[in-house]
């Protein structure tokens, strides 16, 4: 008699499945999960390594909170451009003295 996987089906998708599609490693969606950053549930028995499912609607939230938007739009979440001279001022850098 063989047992019936207690792996979730369907709107799950492994750490290899989400690492396609956000276009990086199985790796960088464990440290993800591990972080907080992508909400994944562990469908491991017992004391070993974990082994992650994540659901569709996860990924969704995950890609649309990192998600870019345009310079000038305020929408929360989205990242804006520093210029140049800003930062080098912030870090006290003197450009000429690099050669």
């Amino acid at each position: 008699m063989t047992s019936a996987s207690v792996a979730p089906t369907g709107d799950y998708l492994t750490t290899g499945e989400a690492a396609k599609r956000i276009g990086g490693t199985p790796q960088h969606v464990r440290e993800l999960i591990k972080s907080g950053r992508l909400e994944a549930i562990d469908i491991a028995k017992g004391n070993g390594r974990p082994r992650f499912r994540i659901a569709e609607a996860a990924l969704a939230e995950f890609l649309r909170a990192a998600r870019v938007t345009p310079e000038g739009d305020t929408r929360r979440g989205g990242a804006i451009r520093i210029p140049e001279a800003a930062v080098l001022a912030y870090l006290d850098f003197d450009a000429s003295e690099v050669a």
